[in-house]
């Protein structure tokens, strides 16, 4: 890990120091390995808070804060410390079948945590004498529940004794005041989702070179995903949509196995992730390469909003407010075509609100209510959200005129609250119908 990494997860954990106070302990658990099948496990990955704090990707680990101190013992040395990273062992026959382990010994120099220990050592701090003496112990509780091998073995008696700790300190979870950090993104967070989306805007070009119909919707995910891979990305931000004609009407579509006709859309809503940060992406294309007016009519009133909510997106302004104005500009579209009587039901055919916050998940883990100590609607500079309007009819809305059921559209951008305004950090993937279309005749010589 280079030492602009270092710098960043250390100032997480010193923010986290300073929201908790001298009088409290914070215990945050890695991951562990979930069994597929039988034998085999699913691909290990690190819990995203346990991450933001260390930026370390091996299983079974715990990071202490204590921001007052904490004396421990080392041999016959006392050593006192506001941060400890518990860690497996080095184990030459494990690392044979599992690969090299960082060790306790390595994790100052290679994590800039300043101590460190082998993890079957937090059952220690987990006991009744010590945390008894704190007024309140952070825990990432959910995920602590789901820990499983030796770190749940570790922790069995901490969870045994928890009717004996909880009178005398209060035991609290870590991840609400998490998400508060997490809403708020640093220079070098919003480089990575640029990178996650410049991967993702690179790769959906690709796409638009070979859709054509008789492909099928797995195809196109399975083009995706390697172009991901092939620019940069480790993985998708999320289970990748791939919707054809009225399959877009299914928000979350995943089956993705239905052969592509002419005259039809595609609605792709998909993205890289790249050193666990996302970006999120959805374009709608005609699958021929060339709208119909219908499909067109449809589009621009979408798009119409995508770009008025883009403008909209600024320090001080209501997330919230943002989502009205893509229901007003949606509705308004819709009065005009004669499509929609009563602009108050424009949610029978918008469904969803109009974005999220994002980073290192796709739905951000932010907290979304207002209270006095946590405002997430109000727009502030380094927030990160996706703007994403959408209007969908299927073929059972008969009130709708026929050529415009079994349709859906949407148009999704990822956006940085700047200091004077925003910038679209997937400004690169056109969205123009005239550009989509141009795109999708242009072949390489």
């Amino acid at each position: 890990m280079n030492k602009i990494q270092q710098s960043f997860h250390k100032s997480r954990r010193k923010e986290l120091s300073g929201l908790i106070g001298k009088d409290s302990i914070a215990v945050i658990f890695g991951n562990t390995f979930r069994n597929k099948s039988y034998d085999g496990d699913y691909l290990f990955k690190q819990y995203k808070n346990f991450y933001y704090l260390t930026g370390f990707t091996e299983a079974n680990s715990a990071l202490l804060i204590a921001p007052g101190g904490i004396t421990l013992k080392s041999g016959s040395q006392k050593i006192k410390t506001k941060e400890v990273l518990y860690v497996q062992p080095k184990d030459e026959k494990m690392e044979t079948w599992s690969g090299k382990r960082l060790g306790y010994n390595n994790v100052k120099n290679e994590l800039g945590v300043d101590y460190s220990e082998v993890n079957e050592k937090i059952c220690r701090i987990l006991s009744y004498h010590i945390l008894k003496n704190y007024r309140r112990v952070y825990l990432n509780i959910a995920e602590m529940l789901k820990l499983t091998g030796d770190m749940k073995k570790i922790i069995s008696d901490f969870l045994d004794n928890l009717n004996r700790i909880a009178p005398h300190t209060e035991i609290i979870d870590v991840s609400y005041i998490l998400g508060k950090m997490r809403s708020l993104k640093t220079e070098f967070e919003t480089e990575k989702i640029r990178k996650a989306s410049d991967i993702s805007v690179q790769s959906y070009n690709e796409i638009l070179k070979i859709l054509k119909p008789g492909m099928t919707e797995f195809e196109i995910q399975t083009e995706l995903e390697y172009y991901y891979r092939h620019y940069g990305g480790e993985e998708t931000a999320y289970h990748p949509i791939v919707a054809s004609g009225e399959n877009a009407c299914i928000l979350h579509y995943e089956n993705n196995d239905q052969k592509l006709s002419d005259n039809q859309l595609l609605l792709i809503d998909s993205a890289s992730e790249y050193n666990y940060y996302c970006s999120d992406i959805t374009r709608t294309f005609p699958v021929s390469g060339k709208f119909t007016h219908e499909q067109k009519e449809i589009y621009d009133i979408v798009l119409k909003a995508n770009k008025e909510c883009i403008k909209k997106v600024k320090p001080g302004v209501r997330f919230s407010e943002i989502g009205k104005l893509s229901e007003k500009v949606l509705a308004e579209g819709l009065n005009k075509l004669g499509i929609l009587k009563d602009k108050t039901e424009i949610k029978k055919y918008s469904l969803h609100g109009i974005g999220h916050h994002i980073g290192m998940d796709t739905h951000d883990a932010v907290p979304s209510s207002v209270t006095e100590s946590s405002d997430t609607d109000t727009l502030k500079p380094g927030m990160v959200l996706t703007i994403e309007p959408g209007l969908y009819f299927t073929k059972e809305m008969k009130e709708i005129p026929v050529k415009y059921r079994s349709m859906g559209i949407r148009i999704e951008d990822v956006v940085l609250v700047t200091k004077s305004g925003s910038e679209v950090l997937t400004r690169g993937m056109v969205k123009e119908t005239a550009d989509v279309e141009e795109k999708m005749h242009i072949t390489d010589l």
